[in-house]
This record gives structure tokens, sequence and C-alpha cells, in this order.
């Protein structure tokens, strides 16, 4: 399939984000580069942990693939990441976040087509606002390594929104959700309530597509 496809050519911009690392930084990270590590991390974590959940109760063959397709994309991010935080001295949190682990508790809730359609609208959230910080980070970070992550990082999480918005629109989901917490909860500038809110968004938005099936199926 065409989003298969293109797996392929994640691995050797990994490699070339590894090799870039290699040289000590000049100087500490300043504390926006350290934030977008910290909500990065989370994030691929919280990718993962979705992509694992939809090769396990996904439906249909196309919300499976993405899932495969998150969970090798991200884990190959992520290892570059977490090898550069290691050189830079930046710690790294240890699990995706407690909204990140609640926003995904939200989709497993459901069964069948129903979770089908929630993990999607739930990953259009979450990788919409991993982009933006991204793009935050490409816009006001500093340190070369942690610049060269954010731009590695990129076109990934563009493909991952371009293939979730292809299937949303098969399955009559919105395509513009609000982004929910993503993963960026580490403060550094990014607003704290503001990402709550914004994730409080996102739940309602899995919960109301979830009613919607139900309903629909109720009068089928």
């Amino acid at each position: 399939m065409r989003m298969l496809s293109r797996l392929a050519l994640v691995p050797a911009a990994v490699l070339a984000t590894v090799a870039l690392t290699a040289a000590p930084a000049l100087a500490a990270p300043s504390s926006q580069d350290v934030a977008w590590m910290q909500a990065a991390h989370q994030s691929n974590l919280a990718e993962i942990a979705a992509g694992n959940a939809a090769q396990q109760a996904a439906t249909t063959p196309e919300v499976k693939n993405l899932g495969a397709m998150f969970v090798q994309m991200h884990t190959e991010l992520d290892t570059a990441l977490t090898q550069a935080a290691q050189q830079l001295g930046v710690q790294l949190p240890g699990g995706p976040s407690p909204e990140q682990q609640q926003q995904l508790a939200a989709v497993q809730a459901n069964q069948g087509r129903a979770f089908d359609t929630a993990w999607i609208a739930q990953q259009i959230g979450s990788h919409a606002t991993s982009l933006a910080a991204t793009q935050k980070e490409l816009a006001s970070g500093s340190d070369p390594t942690v610049l060269n992550l954010a731009r590695t990082a990129t076109p990934v999480i563009e493909q991952h929104l371009a293939e979730l918005r292809a299937v949303a629109r098969q399955y009559g989901v919105p395509t513009s959700v609000p982004g929910g917490t993503g993963g960026q909860v580490a403060d550094g500038g990014l607003g704290t309530l503001g990402w709550g809110l914004a994730g409080l968004g996102a739940l309602a938005v899995v919960a109301g597509t979830a009613g919607l099936i139900r309903r629909r199926a109720t009068a089928a």
C-alpha cells in the first residue's frame, strides 16, 4: 500500500540524525529545546502505544496498517531522540503523560468500527499537536542537534497526518479536530492551560464520534 511503501524513507533520515548527534554540543540546549525533546519523547511513546492498540483491536486493514506504520516510524524517531538526550544530558519522561494514557483508554473503551473511528479522530488531534510543537521548535529552538531532530520528525508527522486524514474521509471522521496534549506536556512556554483545554476537546471528539457510531448502529 502507499502508506507502507513510504516506511523505507525514514530509516535513512533517522540514521543521518544519529550521525549528526555524534558530535558534542557546543552549549547546553535551551529550555525550548529541552521542552520539545521531552514532549516529543512522550508523543513518540504515546503513538507507539496507540499503534500497538490499533494492531490488536482495529477491524479495518487501513487502521491496522497505520498502527504498524506509527510503531515503526515513531520507534525510529525516538531512538535518535533518546541517544541525543543522553549526549546532551536531557532527562526524558519515563512514559506517556496521564492525559495521553487517558485518551488512549477512552479510545480502547470502544469496540469494532467505533474503535476505528475513535482511534482515527484521536490520532489526528495528537499528530496535529505534535506538528505544531515541532514547528515551534524549528522557529524558536537553538541547539543544532535538537533542531536537526525536529527537521527529521516534521515530514514523518506530516505524512502521518496526511494518511490519517485520507482514511478519516473514508469513514466520515472530521479531518480537523482539537490537538489534545499529544505529548506536549513538558513546560516550555507551550501553555499548560491551553493544552489541557485542547485535551478535553480531543476527548469530546472521541466520545462524540463513538456515540454517533452507536446511534447509527442502533438505527440500522
